[in-house]
């Protein structure tokens, strides 16, 4: 069921899921339907987001063999070549990775939730404020849209809102590092059968990249959020040179988060939790996010549906995968960050 305008809502429910996102319709799609769900979204929906869309094996394994293809762009599998313009060293890496359309994939997802009859979507919505009911046991949550402003009661508030969680921010004030993906499709009127990761210092201590997406070149790079627009032209400038990619296309950027340790994730407090990015699941190596996304709403579905009377605690033990994986992406960030470290990974 999907709710028109949050003028026409009803005032009580047992989940609002703040973001409507990959975390936030994994969990929404997986919840059993014996909860009344809110799902809400700043944004107006069909929507487009600044992501390379590259499905590693977490996000393959989510997926099983249901993926619909018309989600997957061309090429719809991708290998890697990273290449190391500080060092001038190149390394191939035979991936097979899912090639996917963000806006199809979302859609898809999105598609899941809309589905179910315990489920209401209020899309150009956003929670403003939320506090705890005189009780103690539920939360009074202010939801905003088209300048309308209405408290809904619920038992569970799930914060799925990225990479700047208004809800993350209230209930973990823990200032996390963040870089600006700058992202451009560029048409192109050539074929690449495979994805490059380039490193190079005089850019970012990140990465950037070029991904096929047919009749498009995806060109992008995670920057420092000093001098965003310099670096990105920068870099453009040396594809030039290198890949002779040359020309404009469509320009989108986003925040996205660069933990640095298990201390920057926080899976929630009390009846108030976090998924994906929300939570600080992210890769720090290459700010892969879709697989944590899904997995980490997947598994708070999970807790929910296994009447645990503690959630966040079956949660957080449900999760507890996704950290043994950060753990070893914080060691490989760190090294990618160092030219003369980052050389062992080409050997």
């Amino acid at each position: 069921m999907i709710e028109k305008d949050l003028d026409s809502v009803g005032l009580g429910f047992d989940i609002i899921i703040s973001g409507a996102g990959t975390a936030g319709c994994a969990l929404a799609s997986n919840l059993s339907k014996n909860f009344k769900v809110l799902l809400i979204d700043v944004k107006t929906f069909p929507r487009k987001k600044a992501c390379s869309g590259i499905l590693v094996s977490g996000a393959k394994y989510f997926f099983g063999s249901q993926i619909d293809k018309k989600v997957l762009a061309a090429p719809p599998e991708l290998d890697i070549e990273y290449i190391d313009w500080d060092n001038d060293l190149r390394n191939f890496s035979r991936k097979r990775f899912l090639n996917s359309n963000r806006f199809e994939l979302d859609k898809l997802l999105l598609d899941q939730v809309t589905k179910k009859p315990n489920a209401s979507f209020l899309p150009n919505t956003r929670v403003v404020e939320f506090a705890d009911a005189e009780d103690k046991n539920f939360k009074v949550v202010l939801c905003e849209s088209n300048g309308i402003i209405k408290p809904i009661i619920a038992k569970y508030l799930i914060g799925c809102d990225g990479a700047v969680s208004l809800i993350r921010r209230k209930i973990f004030p823990r200032n996390i590092r963040f870089y600006v993906g700058v992202q451009e499709l560029i048409k192109a009127d050539f074929k690449l059968d495979k994805a490059y990761f380039i490193f190079d210092k005089e850019i970012t201590d990140f990465y950037s990249w070029v991904i096929p997406k047919k009749p498009f070149l995806d060109v992008g790079s995670l920057l420092l959020p000093q001098n965003t627009k310099e670096k990105f032209s920068l870099f453009k400038r040396k594809l030039a040179k290198e890949f002779k990619i040359k020309g404009s296309g469509i320009l989108s950027s986003a925040i996205v988060l660069r933990p640095e340790s298990i201390k920057d994730v926080c899976f929630g407090k009390g009846n108030v939790l976090l998924c994906g990015e929300a939570a600080g699941l992210i890769s720090p190596s290459s700010a892969e996010g879709i697989s944590y996304a899904l997995r980490s709403g997947k598994y708070c579905a999970e807790a929910f549906n296994a009447k645990n009377p503690n959630p966040l605690e079956g949660y957080s033990k449900n999760c507890k995968p996704l950290l043994s994986r950060l753990e070893e992406k914080f060691k490989k960030s760190k090294t990618i960050s160092d030219k003369n470290k980052r050389k062992s990974l080409f050997l």
